[in-house]
């Protein structure tokens, strides 16, 4: 049983293509379009333990930049913790941890998100829980804007370059809390279950992601090279539904916002290692989710 990490896994087609197996066969996920198009970068690292060139657990880490109440911080994010079945309980997914937590120790802060059935595990690593929280609009409180407003194709490889393009040179969408330097995982939602809710706005020169579910509306993000005002955005996506959730946390903004307690099955779970404190009752932007 080897210990092997990054690179060695991206370039190994064999390699690459039992990671990709364990994460359908886990958790549904497909990274296979995702890789194809050339948006794996290295700062998506898998850390596996492989048996004759299959992989049997994986723990991987996404870098970006993570800004919080103005300033910025070099963020680390863990997630696809997985193990095939037969080499469960092994302590396999605990000695990738602590390899994981042993190269990044310059990190300002590491952090992941859990389900409910490994609740224990990581506060062994010095990981500790977060609180989020929920931000709500009602439609009726919105002023129209009225603006081109163009749905968009990530099947159209010109579409796709610029809206990649505009995901690397992004300003934040909230200085409160957002991420950038995240754009692989910007790109992975995208082409996934983000498809079909693209849209862009010429007159703001800004990509939206907006989903509509039976209950509410969700703006998912606001992409785009240069400051955007969210109710402006707000104002003139073609939204049905009279509550809108904000999947970031929002910067005060000219409307009323509900603030609730964000309730999951999960946990937001820290480490907070240098100058940085990450508090309760924000809400991680959806987007950048790994």
């Amino acid at each position: 049983m080897n210990l092997i990490k990054g690179e060695a896994v991206r370039l190994n087609p064999q390699l690459k293509g039992s990671f990709f197996k364990l994460a359908n066969d886990t958790f549904g996920l497909n990274f296979r379009q995702w890789d194809e198009l050339g948006y794996w970068n290295d700062t998506y690292c898998p850390y596996v333990f492989e048996v004759d060139g299959e992989i049997v657990a994986n723990v991987s880490t996404s870098h970006g930049t993570m800004i919080l109440d103005g300033r910025q911080y070099k963020a680390v994010q863990i997630g696809t913790v997985m193990t095939n079945p037969t080499f469960q309980g092994k302590g396999l997914s605990r000695q990738l941890m602590e390899k994981v937590m042993e190269d990044h120790v310059d990190a300002n802060i590491i952090y992941l998100f859990a389900n409910k059935t490994v609740l224990d595990f990581y506060p062994k690593f010095g990981f500790e829980t977060r609180t989020q929280s929920i931000f709500t609009v009602n439609k009726k409180d919105i002023e129209p804007v009225y603006t081109e407003v163009k749905k968009v194709n990530l099947e159209d490889k010109p579409t796709r370059n610029i809206f990649y393009e505009t995901t690397v040179f992004r300003k934040p969408v909230s200085q409160k809390m957002s991420m950038v330097q995240n754009e692989n995982i910007v790109m992975f939602h995208a082409l996934t279950q983000y498809q079909d809710c693209i849209y862009y706005v010429p007159n703001f020169q800004a990509f939206v992601i907006l989903n509509e579910t039976a209950q509410h509306a969700e703006l998912i993000d606001v992409i785009s090279k240069e400051p955007v005002n969210i109710q402006e955005i707000l104002g003139c996506l073609p939204i049905q539904s009279e509550q809108i959730r904000l999947w970031f946390t929002p910067d005060d903004i000219k409307l009323p916002v509900t603030q609730g307690v964000f309730i999951d099955d999960g946990a937001m779970f820290v480490k907070n290692q240098k100058e940085i404190v990450y508090p309760n009752n924000l809400l991680y932007p959806y987007s950048g989710l790994a």
